[in-house]
């Protein structure tokens, strides 16, 4: 693969990571805030966004088409990346390895998540009653809070490095600030998706 096609491959490849899946990312939590108002609201949500008209096809064509084309390019990624963090210890260089190595767990979690609420959980009914059963286990809890704060911190911090690729921070102090701004990104939606999930499991 030329310089070229290589450079162009890695835009698109950032530029999916944000939209649309990181919109749906923040669509996605939106939605299940619902949960801190009741069973019956989260489940009226539900409901609604599985009888949408065409939702398969919107699914397909906004979250997994998009969602497949990054995860594979991003595992071949991180399979040719050069992880140096114990020979230089930078924030950078730690930042760098934590992206590859969220990368593989959020592919791990998004599976298990699919897995869980198409297979495991079908009705809207049974949604938050199933959910509440598995996260109950606090190893189950752990793992999953795991899942969740990974593909966070994969989304904030690859919108901090989208930022760059695409020529908008460019100086140092920009990216400073940039940097700081991912990070209380990542906060904030760490504590809200670990809070949908308290909320859900009853604790």
């Amino acid at each position: 693969m030329d310089k070229k096609s290589n450079f162009l491959i890695r835009r698109i490849h950032s530029l999916l990571a944000i939209i649309p899946i990181g919109i749906f990312l923040l669509f996605h939590l939106s939605l299940n805030t619902t949960v801190f108002w009741g069973s019956a609201n989260y489940e009226a949500v539900i409901n609604f966004m599985k009888t949408m008209p065409l939702v398969w096809a919107l699914e397909l064509i906004i979250i997994f088409i998009p969602l497949l084309v990054h995860a594979v390019y991003g595992i071949w990624i991180v399979y040719v990346a050069k992880n140096n963090v114990l020979d230089y210890k930078y924030g950078a260089n730690w930042a760098f390895y934590l992206q590859r190595i969220t990368a593989l767990i959020t592919v791990v979690f998004l599976v298990f998540h699919v897995y869980l609420q198409r297979f495991m959980v079908h009705e809207a009914a049974d949604v938050i009653s199933g959910l509440t059963g598995y996260l109950q286990n606090p190893l189950f809890f752990a793992l999953y809070a795991l899942g969740l704060l990974a593909a966070v911190y994969h989304f904030c911090n690859g919108l901090f490095t989208f930022l760059i690729s695409w020529g908008i921070t460019i100086g140092d102090h920009s990216q400073k600030i940039c940097r700081g701004i991912s990070l209380v990104l990542f906060v904030v939606m760490g504590v809200w998706g670990v809070g949908i999930l308290t909320a859900i499991a009853g604790f």
